[in-house]
């Protein structure tokens, strides 16, 4: 929901709310945890009921509600929950549903010590990011994407970065999520009833300070001295820091702002985590799929309006024509009724003072015919008015 449509928080209906339904339905209503709506409430100073409040309102026991009290400091409300759309709703229902049907389902997953028989894709993976050659990375990161899965490790965890490969694709593939090789793209892409998200599995680098090797100070001497001899000598590129493996990987689904990513802990390494980690990795499956359908409801609802605002335009137009020309024929028949009277009038003037000879005559039936071209009822065009307007020629 946009910012701007939001208000302080309404203390008296939020409090009728919170003592009328449990705060676990008023919360999935606002689309909150049960924990984010109580903080909520002791934010603002509203009590909530206390913990099997409504067991025993439910076993037929009359409890006491605490009553709201006005607030103890005088200061700005923060802005309230909005109620969640009913299509917000449906998304939610169907990821919850998504994620229950991934934990009931899949079995339990554990990461081998070894890769007996991995996955094609890890066995492809492990065979280019093992060769010897085509590793310039200053970082001493290896990675490939554009050709198999996208690791980004050390060689020192390689062999433990595939092995959770290995274990996450064959967990997700049990859920219906299919994994492949995007090379245009430089990306491992998750696919689920087709909605892509791009997969990763990295690791972070400690970085030391670099201390200088006997050749790169032999080069550095050499660089400083070139001025004197006058030998020509490249400058050295001395690096400030050295990257050094950690050992600590992450699992990131999707891109930049738009991502989740579960890393290993002081507690827990992501091996004992495949499960949560699958779960989560479907639900955002899902949260995006959702977006995406939302997006297009709001592609065809603006196409639709669209279409009929351009409707409207081309029928106000249309009506905005036809009352000029309107206008203009009416304008037009006043001007040659005008034109007529006044000829009927030189005429009798001309009869009465008899001067109405031929010349005056024809005048007068050119002046009828002009009359006549100019009246929209009288379908007659002028030669000499209704032609093209003649063009002056070239001197050339």
């Amino acid at each position: 929901m946009p910012a701007d449509e939001r208000r302080p928080v309404d203390r008296n209906a939020l409090y009728e709310e919170v003592w009328t339904q449990p705060v676990t339905i008023v919360a999935e209503r606002y689309g909150l945890s049960d924990v984010g709506l109580a903080k909520l409430c002791r934010r603002v100073e509203i009590p909530v009921p206390s913990r099997g409040y409504w067991a025993k309102v439910k076993a037929g026991r009359i409890m006491r509600k605490v009553p709201l009290k006005p607030m103890s400091q005088r200061t700005p409300l923060p802005l309230g929950p909005i109620p969640l759309s009913p299509e917000q709703r449906k998304t939610r229902a169907v990821i919850r549903d998504a994620v229950a049907k991934a934990k009931v389902e899949r079995p339990s997953f554990e990461v081998p010590p070894a890769l007996l028989a991995p996955h094609q894709l890890v066995r492809a993976a492990e065979l280019r990011l093992k060769r010897r050659d085509g590793w310039d990375s200053e970082t001493g990161l290896r990675s490939a994407p554009n050709e198999v899965l996208h690791l980004e490790v050390t060689r020192e965890n390689l062999d433990r970065a595939l092995r959770l490969a290995d274990t996450l694709i064959r967990a997700l593939e049990v859920s219906d999520v299919a994994v492949h090789v995007d090379s245009q793209n430089r990306a491992t892409v998750l696919e689920s009833a087709g909605t892509l998200v791009p997969l990763a599995i990295t690791e972070k680098l400690a970085w030391t300070e670099h201390v200088p090797t006997r050749a790169e100070r032999r080069a550095q001497k050499r660089y400083d001295n070139s001025y004197r001899s006058g030998e020509t000598v490249d400058y050295p590129h001395i690096p400030q820091f050295d990257p050094q493996p950690t050992g600590r990987l992450t699992i990131t689904v999707g891109r930049k702002y738009a991502a989740r990513s579960w890393n290993d802990t002081e507690r827990k390494r992501l091996e004992e985590r495949v499960g949560h980690v699958v779960a989560g990795i479907i639900a955002f499956i899902e949260i995006k799929r959702a977006e995406e359908a939302e997006r297009a409801r709001r592609a065809e609802a603006h196409r639709i309006a669209l279409e009929k605002y351009e409707r409207e335009v081309a029928r106000y137009e249309s009506e905005r024509q036809r009352l000029r020309s309107l206008r203009r024929d009416a304008a037009q028949y006043r001007r040659a009724r005008e034109l007529r009277e006044y000829l009927d009038a030189y005429e009798r003037a001309a009869c009465d003072a008899g001067r109405l000879v031929p010349k005056v005559e024809d005048w007068l039936a050119w002046a009828r015919a002009k009359a006549d071209c100019i009246d929209p009822l009288i379908l007659m065009s002028d030669v000499i008015l209704d032609a093209p307007k003649p063009e002056r020629p070239s001197f050339w």
